[in-house]
C-alpha cells in the first residue's frame, strides 16, 4: 500500500470514518492523475469504473484528501474549484489561459527566493503561497493574432499615437 493511501486511511480513522471500496477507487484514480480536476471532472472519470458512485461521495472524498494533506484546492478564476495531488510535484505555480483554460505548471527557484526575501523584509511568515498568472497560451495567442485586423505601422500612420496633425 502506498504511503499516500496509508496517510489517507489514518486520516479517516482520526475522523471516525470508515474505509470503503468507493473511497478507495476515488483515491486511486485521483492520486494517479496529473490534471487539475474539478469534482465534476473526477466524477466523470470515476463513473466510468463504478456507476454507483455519486457526486456527493466524490466531493466529500476530495475534501477528505485536502484535510489529509494529499490534495490542494486550486482556483483558476473561472468560479470552479479544482484539485491536484500533492504527491507529484514540489511547490509550483500556474500559468492559466483565459481563453481555453489550459494550465501550465512551473517552478522558479528565483521567484521562490524573491518571495522569501519580500516576506522576510516585512517580518512576515507565510504559511502558504500561490501564484496564478492569467493570459493566453501560445495556441490561443496565435489564434487571436490571426483573428485580429492587420496591424498598422503607427509611426507612419496619420495621427499616430493620438496626435492630430
Amino acid at each position: 500500500m502506498s504511503q499516500e493511501k496509508q496517510q489517507f486511511y489514518r486520516h479517516l480513522q482520526r475522523a471516525g470514518l470508515k474505509r470503503t471500496a468507493q473511497r478507495d477507487l476515488i483515491v486511486d484514480i485521483f492520486l494517479h492523475t496529473e490534471d487539475h480536476l474539478s469534482s465534476e471532472d473526477l466524477y466523470r472519470v470515476v463513473k466510468e469504473q463504478d456507476a454507483s458512485i455519486g457526486q456527493t461521495t466524490i466531493y466529500r472524498t476530495l475534501k477528505l484528501l485536502v484535510e489529509a494533506g494529499l490534495a490542494s484546492e486550486v482556483r483558476f478564476g473561472d468560479g470552479r474549484s479544482r484539485y491536484e495531488p500533492n504527491n507529484k510535484f514540489p511547490h509550483h505555480d500556474h500559468l492559466i489561459c483565459t481563453n481555453c483554460n489550459h494550465t501550465i505548471e512551473f517552478y522558479s527557484a528565483e521567484l521562490k527566493a524573491m518571495l522569501e526575501s519580500i516576506a522576510a523584509a516585512h517580518n512576515f511568515h507565510p504559511t502558504e503561497q500561490s501564484l496564478r498568472i492569467f493570459g493566453l497560451c501560445a495556441a490561443c495567442a496565435v489564434d487571436a493574432a490571426s483573428d485580429s485586423p492587420p496591424a498598422i505601422n503607427k509611426s507612419s500612420a496619420p495621427g499616430a499615437f493620438g496626435i492630430a496633425k
